[in-house]
């Protein structure tokens, strides 16, 4: 049986990601680089709404895997600045 291909929605920062394609083949296992990185910054990142856990490699930057679903999926990025002066409450 042949597996479909969905789509992989990289929230329009596609230039951000390193080896990501626009498709994969349902329980294919994905791993793509997130390489724009700016100091005092946290990153979050999110597969359809739920936090995705990630690694980093020093030369090409925060390593993301995950098995694609058998569904288009949606991949975000969520970055703070933490250097950001926060008003008291």
């Amino acid at each position: 049986m042949k597996k479909k291909k969905y789509r992989l929605d990289l929230c329009g920062q596609e230039i951000c990601y390193e080896n990501a394609k626009p498709t994969y083949k349902e329980g294919t296992e994905v791993v793509i680089y997130y390489n724009m990185i700016a100091t005092d910054t946290d990153y979050s990142f999110y597969l359809d709404g739920k936090g995705l856990l990630y690694g980093y490699d020093e030369k090409k930057g925060f390593v993301l895997r995950f098995t694609m679903p058998n569904h288009d999926a949606q991949l975000c990025c969520y970055s703070i600045n933490t250097m950001a002066v926060k008003k008291p409450e």
